[in-house]
């Protein structure tokens, strides 16, 4: 009788076997008796595969491996529970991950089993490489009264996978847990990316791929980072929130129309649209744009919401403004520019208080203490670099790309243009510029005119006589260009423009690259034509006191401030002179030494 009890008990024991246990959370894929079978799909490929990296919070025997290779961009894998998740109480997800680089997105979804419509998910980031991490899913929200049996997930959603290590990424410890995880506020301005209370989920469309990581050159500081890829449309943007919006409208006021953010993009002259409407009515938008000026390094843009970009809403102030989005290299698409990032942070409302100067004559560019933001249109695209000749001067590079127009130039200023007017007189007519251009033989044009009505302008032209090096080039406005205006003493001029190759559009003449440098009033050209034999002086920068030494007899020596008004005049009749400028501001000076035989000019900058 026993024998036969045996009998009959021995198949429900196999068939316990065959079956194996329940698959439900925790999943550490060690149990001999549960079958962790992936159905895997569009390029994701998991398996499970003994540890090979069994360090810091992980040395568990066995861990799943996903392989991302080549498919959709939502490739992944899902394990089908053996019976519904139970989120009633648990509603945290953790999991471990080991990824081979920094950023990685980790998407944890679950599903019905008979309906994807019916779904929940939430994505974290990696924020090591190469090592064990626990991440965290949120699932607080999720809609207990559906029904949750397929536990899904996909790495870098978004992103095509190539099989490489690149895309090999380990996970185990999978466990469902109690509550307890911060209640996040909803984003708000300013948006700096650093408050850990504040949920910083963002929504892409047309082809953007965004997250939150870490500044790749500031470990101390956190940024947004945004994909723009391979097949996105001409208007791909990114919203900077959940569907929800901000918190609080935009303070939008008829004298407050501004907001800045801090941007980074690999190229200058791409256009960047910021948009803000009502997150429950978007046909209360409002748009405009600035142009990026900085190639490969941040910079802080003004979007001024008073001047909407053409064709596009003006600004109601009766509306509300809840929602902010913005869109990088807005009207080129992906095909076109290829995949690029970028980056951007510290979105508030208003201008940034600038603590640099507004930048006025003369330009050297190497006061750290002025703004040398300049403004390029046509195709250019110019930064302030250290100079590619002398590591100790800094100089305007400006590139005028394949596309650029005839008329490209660059301001030498931010549309508010210069501290003060340029103080033309009826003897004083010249601006002298520092040129270094590839060619000879070029016309090079400036031009001079109102920051407050761009109808008031001079322009004038030289032509470049050095190929590859360096000249000075004295433009003098009371010699204007054929059928442009004639310099007009009763007008106001407080904006310069610099045109290179003027005339010849960047198809014909290829990209170019120019400099420009110590653009200053007055004619310094005869700086390099000394007419008095041996005039020597020093010391150059000088803190006060200047020695002046000539072969022959000095008769006179007069000292000019860049507004060419005269600072000092001394006469002489002597080899050697001793001039005092302690008294004297700091800045660049013109010094004017006369002999019978002539009269030289040079320039010395007081410290």
């Amino acid at each position: 009788m026993k024998m036969k009890k045996l009998l009959l008990l021995l198949p429900l024991f196999m068939f316990g076997l065959a079956f194996g246990q329940p698959l439900a959370p925790p999943i550490d894929f060690e149990s001999t008796t549960i079958s962790y079978t992936f159905t895997n799909f569009d390029g994701g490929g998991s398996t499970v595969i003994g540890n090979p990296q069994m360090s810091g919070i992980n040395t568990s025997a066995n861990v799943g491996q996903m392989i991302k290779s080549p498919g959709q961009v939502w490739g992944g894998s899902y394990l089908t529970m053996t019976n519904p998740l139970d989120f009633t109480v648990n509603k945290i997800w953790k999991m471990k991950v080991y990824s081979p680089r920094v950023g990685a997105r980790v998407l944890l979804k679950v599903e019905d089993p008979n309906n994807g419509a019916i779904f929940f998910e939430k994505e974290d980031t990696s924020n090591v490489a190469n090592a064990w991490e626990e991440l965290s899913f949120d699932f607080s929200a999720i809609n207990t009264s559906n029904t949750y049996q397929k536990l899904v997930l996909i790495w870098d959603l978004g992103i095509a996978g190539d099989g490489t290590a690149n895309f090999t990424f380990l996970f185990d410890d999978i466990q469902l847990v109690a509550g307890g995880a911060p209640v996040l506020a909803q984003i708000d301005l300013p948006i700096t990316f650093e408050d850990t209370m504040v949920d910083y989920t963002m929504t892409d469309f047309g082809g953007n791929a965004s997250m939150r990581i870490v500044d790749p050159n500031n470990s101390l500081n956190h940024v947004a980072e945004v994909t723009k890829g391979a097949t996105a449309a001409t208007w791909a943007g990114t919203t900077i929130s959940t569907p929800m919006g901000l918190a609080t409208a935009i303070p939008f006021t008829v004298t407050d129309t501004r907001m800045s953010v801090k941007v980074w993009s690999p190229d200058a002259g791409i256009q960047v649209r910021l948009k803000v409407e009502d997150h429950t009515n978007p046909t209360h938008s409002v748009e405009t744009e600035v142009t990026t000026t900085v190639a490969n390094g941040w910079q802080t843009m003004v979007f001024d919401f008073s001047n909407e970009a053409p064709g596009t809403a003006a600004l109601n102030l009766t509306y509300t403004f809840d929602m902010a989005s913005i869109f990088f290299n807005f009207g080129v698409d992906g095909q076109t520019a290829g995949v690029k990032t970028y980056y951007f942070d510290d979105v508030m409302f208003g201008a940034p208080v600038n603590p640099l100067n507004q930048i006025d004559l003369p330009i050297t560019f190497e006061d750290t203490m002025v703004d040398y933001t300049m403004t390029d249109f046509g195709g250019n695209a110019s930064m302030r670099i250290v100079d590619p000749n002398n590591s100790l001067n800094h100089v305007a590079e400006v590139i005028k790309g394949a596309t650029a127009q005839s008329w490209a130039g660059t301001t030498m200023s931010t549309p508010m243009g210069l501290a003060t007017a340029i103080p033309f007189t009826n003897t004083e007519t010249f601006i002298s510029v520092k040129i270094w251009s590839p060619d000879a033989g070029i016309q090079i044009r400036l031009k001079a005119e109102d920051h407050l009505n761009n109808l008031i302008t001079c322009e004038t032209e030289k032509t470049t006589t050095v190929a590859g090096g360096w000249e000075t080039l004295a433009f003098d406005f009371s010699n204007p260009v054929s059928g442009t205006p004639v310099l007009n003493l009763a007008n106001t001029y407080d904006l310069l423009s610099i045109f290179f190759n003027f005339g010849v559009d960047g198809p014909t003449a290829g990209v170019k690259t120019y400099y420009f440098d110590d653009v200053e009033f007055g004619n310094l050209v005869s700086v390099a034509q000394p007419a008095i034999a041996g005039l020597r002086y020093h010391p150059n920068p000088t803190n006060g006191h200047l020695h002046i030494a000539a072969d022959g007899e000095m008769s006179s020596v007069v000292v000019y401030d860049v507004m060419g008004r005269t600072v000092l005049a001394q006469e002489l009749d002597a080899t050697q002179a001793q001039l005092e400028l302690n008294s004297f501001e700091a800045g660049v000076y013109l010094v004017s030494v006369r002999s019978e035989a002539g009269e030289s000019h040079f320039r010395i900058i007081k410290e």
